[in-house]
């Protein structure tokens, strides 16, 4: 067994040539002697693709995209470029600790049924709380609302050390995956352009029969948002259209007739939750979404075939999904903690 395989580090920039800069000098900084750093610029402008390259050109494979072809696809751009025996998916406004790459390597390396993990994930403007994506390790419940150990919708936690347990999770946003497994069920499927692209991915890990976990001694900061944070109303377009996107693709037929419709109701919920506190904006990022769904059926239905052959519901009850409702534990029943939700003394593989 190489005792340092070749990781291949992705990450994106799209008009955030300040959250990029710092975010290759914090990983040229990793203390593990071998890694590749391969950076697609997705169509920025003020050529900052071309800076890029005049800076970092020597250390760094820059991939420059005419156009925003979406996180998805650059991402995936990026894996055809990579030559790593890992594969690690990125964000560009994240800082690194020194040493944080090594841990996930081992997991890997140490335990055949692992196949893919995330570190801790704190948020670098204030380095004592969890960041809000995927923080100790994301899960999902029955409705594919999407929650993590550390936050839960707007609720964030201060680390205290609650989360040092290495568990089984169900996505991740930050993910060290076996190239081996990409071989076989590919990176991103494009459709979702920006978020829950991660969690579609996760899904297909755990029907290979492989499990996905979190790795707490490993830590990455993340500034969260970067420039999407910028655009309120594009990033709850994405969300809300890209969860509905996630359920209609894969969640079993039976299960799909009973749940969407409830999941429907949500949406509008959604809706009239925005507007009475004062979010317009947000109200009418999920009509839009709506509507993106319907326009997308045929896309989506396609979607569903072509990935349908990744998906084994035997090996997906591995997967630890929560099976109640997370809207309703938090707004119904005030539960805004992970440890009210879920067992807290979860173990790992």
């Amino acid at each position: 067994m190489n005792k340092t395989p070749l990781v291949s580090l992705l990450l994106l920039n799209w008009n955030g040539i300040e959250f990029t800069r710092k975010c290759i000098r914090s990983l040229l900084k990793t203390n593990y002697p071998n890694f590749e750093i391969i950076l697609v610029d997705n169509g920025s402008r003020d050529n900052e693709g071309e800076r890029l390259i005049s800076e970092f050109g020597k250390m760094v494979k820059i991939i420059l995209q005419p156009v925003n072809i979406g996180y998805a696809e650059g991402m995936n751009i990026a894996y055809r470029r990579a030559i790593g025996d890992y594969i690690m998916l990125l964000n560009n406004d994240m800082e690194f600790t020194s040493d944080w790459l090594l841990p996930l390597v081992r997991i890997l390396q140490k335990n055949p049924f692992v196949g893919a993990c995330q570190p801790k994930i704190k948020d670098v403007k204030n380095k004592n709380i969890f960041e809000y994506a995927a923080a100790a390790g994301g899960f999902i419940d029955f409705f594919g609302y999407p929650f993590a150990r550390g936050r839960v919708f707007s609720k964030v936690e201060i680390d205290t050390g609650q989360y040092e347990n290495q568990i089984k999770i169900c996505w991740a946003g930050v993910l060290l995956i076996r190239r081996s497994i990409l071989k076989k069920i590919g990176l991103f499927d494009p459709i979702y352009f920006n978020y829950a692209e991660d969690v579609d991915l996760c899904l297909r890990i755990y029907s290979q029969g492989y499990l996905i976990v979190y790795i707490p001694n490993s830590i990455v900061y993340h500034f969260g948002g970067g420039v999407l944070n910028k655009n309120l109303f594009q990033k709850m377009y994405f969300i809300h259209r890209n969860h509905l996107i996630l359920i209609v693709k894969n969640w079993e037929a039976k299960k799909l007739l009973f749940f969407f419709p409830l999941r429907l109701s949500m949406e509008f919920i959604s809706f009239f939750y925005y507007l009475l506190t004062g979010y317009p904006m947000s109200a009418l990022s999920v009509i839009k979404a709506l509507l993106s769904v319907l326009f997308m059926t045929k896309r989506i239905l396609l979607s569903r075939f072509k990935y349908k052959k990744y998906l084994n519901s035997n090996n997906l009850s591995n997967m630890p999904m929560y099976k109640g409702s997370i809207v309703w534990d938090y707004f119904i029943l005030r539960k805004q903690k992970f440890s009210s939700i879920m067992k807290s003394d979860m173990h790992g593989p």
